[in-house]
């Protein structure tokens, strides 16, 4: 029990960084920008402050948390994963979320305000600000996520729990962090793979890669073109990405012998 309640501890401690600096970081933008301030004119830039903020919020509150020593406690070790099962995960990754964007469009509830909104502010990006969009939502972002929730969360969660139990709460955790209802349960389903992809691979390092991959298509796919229009088109992308995440799905390596 103290395991979990310590863990839980930290993740109060991560929302209210997140939230808590986010507020700060735009709230400030809007105090400099005092009278002129303008949610779909300035978003990008809101965007390029509020991310960083609650990244780097995660990373802090991941590393103090975590104690000593950190390497291990936060899976920072090296893969024993092949390049090839690396781009497999990538792949998976990929899939599983056009999959989950496909179906939420098919069914009509959508990706949710939060994705539709951080799309038209990038759809509108110069090349400048794509790229720093790229680094930022498409690598610090992911770095922060992957270090608090599959490198410290999970792996704590593990010490009082077997692998099943852990990664669906850390899954769900991750989903709850995001706010909205319809982002929060497509993050979900990709903390769930996420997890997968930590305890398989035994290292948090592959599912920081995946990650880093997914956002950053996400982001020039977003800026290039939004989400995919049309039922037919839908359709045939759910069914398509979900057989790429079958098939990814026997590239990952069985899970690690438990010691003991």
């Amino acid at each position: 029990m103290r395991v979990i309640a310590t863990t839980l501890l930290a993740y109060l401690a991560a929302v209210t960084a997140v939230f808590g600096l986010q507020l700060v970081a735009v709230t400030t933008l809007v105090t400099r920008r005092a009278g002129t301030f303008d949610l779909e004119r300035d978003g990008l830039t809101a965007l390029l402050v509020g991310v960083p903020a609650s990244s780097l919020g995660l990373i802090a509150v991941a590393w103090l948390a975590a104690g000593r020593p950190r390497r291990e406690r936060l899976r920072l070790v090296s893969t024993r994963v092949p390049a090839h099962g690396i781009l497999a995960m990538i792949a998976g990754i990929l899939a599983l979320s056009q999959a989950l964007e496909s179906l939420a469009l098919l069914i009509g509830v959508g990706p949710g305000a939060n994705l539709e909104w951080i799309a038209r502010t990038l759809a509108t990006a110069t090349p400048v600000s794509l790229a720093l969009a790229v680094l930022v939502v498409g690598g610090l972002a992911p770095v922060g996520e992957e270090l608090f929730f599959r490198g410290f969360m999970l792996t704590r969660l593990r010490r009082a729990w077997s692998a099943g139990p852990a990664i669906v709460a850390t899954a769900l955790a991750f989903g709850l962090i995001h706010g909205e209802w319809a982002h929060g349960l497509l993050a979900t389903g990709i903390g769930l793979y996420l997890g997968l992809v930590t305890v398989r691979s035994d290292s948090v390092l592959p599912a920081v890669i995946c990650h880093v991959a997914n956002n950053t298509v996400s982001v020039l796919l977003s800026a290039a073109t939004g989400s995919p229009q049309g039922r037919g088109v839908n359709a045939v992308l759910l069914v398509v990405t979900a057989l790429i995440f079958a098939a990814s799905l026997r590239w990952l390596p069985p899970a690690p012998a438990e010691a003991g």
